[in-house]
């Protein structure tokens, strides 16, 4: 972890020029906020992420964020959104940095 720098200019996975970005700032502030583990459309295993993230080599912890969001999504395509991307990211993100 310490050779990690956290950037400020973290992409996102909403796009703002989406006609119903009001909508997807609500069903995100829902996944990461009201619902409970069981209600999300994903589930986070810490410890493999914690042993993923420790053997990457890659640039920045956002780059490994975005990686494993994608990666996620794929393998499971009918949870895929990109408000639930978005609050996985931000939550294994917040994860890895102590927030």
């Amino acid at each position: 972890m310490d050779n990690t720098k956290p950037t400020t200019g973290a992409s996102s996975f909403l796009a703002p020029e989406n006609e119903n970005l009001d909508y997807s700032i609500f069903q995100l502030n829902l996944f990461l906020n009201a619902y409970s583990d069981g209600q999300k459309p994903y589930k986070i295993d810490y410890n493999v992420l914690l042993m993923s993230y420790r053997q990457w080599n890659g640039i920045d912890i956002d780059e490994f964020c975005q990686d494993q969001t994608i990666g996620y999504f794929l393998l499971n395509p009918s949870n895929d959104s990109a408000e639930a991307r978005e609050a996985f990211c931000m939550e294994i993100r917040e994860f890895l940095l102590g927030v």
